[in-house]
């Protein structure tokens, strides 16, 4: 047990990863507090189902058309400035809505527009933040190092929801933005006390300015490199068809919650919760234990996520929901802490940051599924739609299973 531990905690013993992994748990408060106010904000402002999708997928086309720029300016520039701006726009932008919303000024597109905005913001600084891990810990200890960033992430997925709920039910959403606000400040501070004597990798990027081409060449290389890699390949399009059909249940959240359990924002903060406390659970135990089999373990994550969504789509019961979204969230676990470290592991150093910008293509392409899944949740019910979604994902997982042999046996 204490070996265990010991190894769960090891890269937190190098300072400069403590201090990002304490702003990114800040962020990452801000993060899921920011999507329990809004997913609940824009279904009340527009009680369609519909644009509530529009809204929280909005972030996701930036993302789509800038995270290979991101990966590129990553791999160029100093990592850790990149996050400090990222912050300190995620910071401005809830000050904003929260003065929209003191003013009685705040409407649907409001919302809209400043999720696209947050999506650029992403495309930049989360290939930075991910890549910037391998600069402060050394290789043995990376695995653990991207289980404990999801664990932190996933902390804050077990505390923010609930908490967003409830001071939205008691004091409004402008609260929940400002303390969102304050919360993306604090991740700036400790992404700014990071000192270069504090990384592993010491040598930061030549910032001289390159004509446009060659960020095109460098993209270039960066996917001419994974297609080659079958491994790396394989797990990205398989990452991107598991998110294309389990993710489109986050933003359809709302709806469940509101008019099929008849339950307010802070129901559906406890089911966030939920989700996050299965997540910190998986991501625990991943820090800890030996690397085996986790290409297998992966894939099994996805049957997990298609039993999980199966489940709520036949059940009306709110009590059940918070069981299954206990699963949920350790499946998502599973599956995006596995593919990080492995796509980490398994890439150059040099193009760490052009790689983690093209598995950021999950969060991309998106809206290929939650946004005519909320059309069609429109016309069907948001059961059906979850249902349809379920059963692909189960097949999905199938085929992977038995096609991808290489991916099913790394370790």
């Amino acid at each position: 047990m204490f070996n265990f531990m010991s190894k769960t905690i090891t890269p937190l013993y190098f300072k400069g990863y403590l201090y990002l992994w304490i702003g990114m748990v800040a962020v990452g408060i801000a993060t899921m507090m920011q999507m329990t106010a809004r997913g609940y904000l824009a279904y009340e402002l527009t009680n369609s189902a519909s644009k509530l999708t529009y809204v929280n997928v909005a972030f996701a086309f930036p993302m789509l058309s800038l995270s290979l720029f991101g990966g590129a300016l990553s791999d160029r520039l100093d990592k850790q400035k990149i996050i400090q701006t990222g912050q300190f726009a995620a910071a401005f932008l809830a000050f904003v809505i929260s003065a929209l919303i003191f003013s009685d000024h705040i409407n649907w597109l409001h919302l809209l527009t400043v999720s696209f905005i947050q999506g650029g913001i992403w495309a930049f600084m989360v290939p930075s933040r991910h890549s910037f891990i391998a600069d402060l810990v050394p290789d043995k200890n990376l695995n653990s190092a991207i289980a404990l960033n999801s664990a932190g992430f996933n902390v804050s997925n077990l505390i923010a929801p609930a908490v967003a709920g409830l001071i939205y039910g008691l004091s409004g959403p402008a609260v929940v933005y400002s303390i969102i606000g304050g919360l993306a400040l604090m991740g700036v501070f400790f992404t700014f006390i990071i000192k270069p004597e504090m990384r592993i990798i010491d040598e930061i990027p030549n910032t001289n300015k390159s004509e446009k081409k060659e960020i095109f060449a460098e993209i270039k290389i960066g996917l001419t490199y994974i297609y080659n890699e079958k491994l790396l390949f394989s797990l990205l399009i398989a990452s991107l068809i598991f998110s294309l059909l389990a993710e489109p249940f986050r933003f359809l959240l709302p709806i469940f919650v509101k008019d099929i359990y008849l339950k307010g924002p802070e129901a559906m903060g406890l089911l966030t919760t939920l989700m996050g406390l299965g997540s910190v659970i998986a991501s625990v135990i991943i820090a800890g234990i030996d690397a085996n089999k986790r290409g297998l373990i992966w894939i099994i994550g996805g049957f997990i996520t298609g039993g999980s969504l199966l489940t709520l789509a036949i059940s009306d019961s709110y009590v059940i929901s918070m069981v299954v979204m206990i699963f949920m969230g350790a499946s998502d676990s599973i599956r995006r802490t596995l593919s990080m470290s492995i796509m980490m592991e398994k890439t150059r150093p040099d193009l760490r940051g052009r790689i983690m910008s093209i598995y950021m293509l999950n969060w991309g392409l998106i809206p290929l599924g939650a946004l005519p899944a909320g059309i069609v949740a429109d016309i069907i019910g948001a059961q059906s739609t979850i249902g349809i979604l379920s059963i692909l994902l189960v097949i999905s997982s199938v085929v992977v299973l038995i096609t991808q042999k290489e991916l099913r046996n790394v370790n």
